[in-house]
């Protein structure tokens, strides 16, 4: 009987064990530092539709110049360091007015996925907003270690996945 207990309790204490191993989670890099943070945003990124931008080369910055209606502010993103941190555009998509933006509330890798989770901003009913067509991003600089996909999550927007 004794016998038998010993034995459930290590099949137990195994599945535990590899239940607490099964999930890496980290929110910050080797060094300390944020896995995530915001580098600018527009109102006029030039995404008409919802998505995720992974530029990881400087020379890959000249397509976003390229992109209709985009005023980002190119410059501030050519300062970044791309062997230390690559750059994460989430765009919300064509709006119907001012007032939409999105900003970074928080990052962490778990199991391989740079998680994202934003705030979306869309303006309150009856509020006075422009009336112009805007499609706001945020320019979100991030680690390139130790993940492969990227998803990006917030309320009032639907989550976005990208690979590397």
């Amino acid at each position: 009987m004794k016998l038998r207990y010993s034995r459930v309790g290590f099949v137990v204490s195994v599945l535990l064990f590899a239940g607490c191993a099964a999930t890496v989670s980290r929110s910050e890099t080797s060094e300390g530092a944020p896995l995530a943070r915001q580098v600018t945003q527009s109102d006029h990124c030039g995404l008409t539709a919802p998505g995720v931008v992974y530029v990881e080369r400087y020379e890959q910055l000249e397509r976003l110049s390229r992109l209709p209606a985009q005023n980002l502010a190119l410059e501030s993103l050519a300062t970044v360091d791309f062997e230390r941190e690559h750059l994460v555009l989430v765009g919300l998509g064509q709006k119907p007015t001012g007032g939409y933006g999105v900003t970074l509330d928080s990052s962490a890798i778990i199991d391989g996925v740079l998680e994202l989770a934003v705030n979306v901003r869309q303006p309150s009913s009856g509020t006075m907003v422009t009336q112009a067509l805007t499609t706001p991003c945020a320019v979100i600089a991030v680690s390139p270690d130790a993940w492969d996909r990227v998803r990006v999550s917030g309320a009032g927007m639907e989550t976005m996945t990208r690979k590397r």
